[in-house]
């Protein structure tokens, strides 16, 4: 049984899947009142620290009516035999995206050498880097699906400012893995759920202990998948949650953001726990799943 957890801001919701849905062919980008560079960021499938190299920022702070450079189409040229379905996959993004990007195609199977097409926002025209095998959990899964998550970027370590008593300057301690909201989340490993339930700033979340040194974190969770709760066990691949965007306030806040999965990683011994960058054993999974 799905235990769903029914959320308030539906407004504030829309309006975040919109600007999400348009972010592929904008080059520019009006603030609104509610608006934060953190929001607009992960919109555009961009790190804060990018925004604010690209508009020469000196801080987090904007302003209703401010006008901002956000990430236009990128183009790749189309090489010998090359189909959407094969760049898709050499450019680690889905083919319903890359569809998307181009509506001048009327006939998305039929593309030639030399053609330009548009990317979808947050690809890149080139791959990643070679992914590195890292030390530990290199069996570990990627905690979602194939084809239901947008391309994977490193914000670990970025600025973040909502505190529960108002605003205070903090650093982005997982990676944020962007999905529409009820998409499955499966545990990455072994473990036992030490922390369930709300979290003001993670929403609904889990904390799994993988070892006696070490806990998986997954944050904004929509529901929780049925027998999790405090205690349980969990093992690799199974369904733990479902991914929403609650949090960022009191029991049942959601929409304050763009629905995503939060994952960290946490070296829990010796105290205090220390938040690990998430992303190279994410880029592994992802490629081993």
């Amino acid at each position: 049984m799905i235990k769903r957890k029914w959320t308030l801001g539906l407004a504030v919701a829309i309006t975040g899947t919109l600007l999400f849905g348009s972010a592929s062919h904008a080059a520019s980008y009006t603030v609104k009142s509610g608006d934060s560079l953190w929001k607009i960021a992960t919109a555009y499938q961009f790190t804060t620290t990018q925004l604010k190299t690209m508009n020469q920022l000196s801080s987090d702070a904007i302003y209703p009516g401010q006008i901002l450079q956000v990430p236009g189409p990128t183009t790749y040229t189309v090489q010998n035999e090359e189909t959407l379905w094969l760049i898709s996959q050499k450019l680690n993004c889905s083919l319903d995206a890359l569809i998307q990007a181009n509506p001048q195609l009327s006939n998305p199977n039929n593309i030639w050498t030399g053609l330009q097409i548009l990317l979808p926002a947050g690809v890149q025209s080139t791959p990643d880097a070679a992914v590195t095998q890292p030390s530990r959990y290199v069996d570990a899964l990627f905690p979602l699906a194939k084809g239901t998550y947008s391309p994977l970027v490193n914000n670990f370590g970025e600025g973040r400012d909502w505190a529960a008593s108002g605003s205070a300057q903090r650093s982005h301690e997982g990676v944020d893995i962007f999905a529409e909201e009820w998409t499955k989340i499966y545990s990455a490993a072994d473990g036992q759920v030490i922390n369930y339930g709300w979290s003001e700033l993670g929403g609904w979340r889990l904390t799994v202990r993988t070892d006696d040194s070490t806990t998986f974190y997954y944050a904004h969770l929509a529901g929780y998948a049925s027998g999790i709760g405090t205690g349980s066990k969990v093992t690799k691949g199974q369904l733990i949650g479902y991914v929403g965007s609650t949090g960022y306030g009191p029991v049942g806040t959601s929409g304050k953001f763009v629905p995503h999965l939060h994952f960290g990683i946490y070296q829990t011994s010796p105290a205090p726990w220390k938040a690990i960058d998430p992303y190279p054993y994410l880029r592994w999974w992802e490629a081993n799943r």
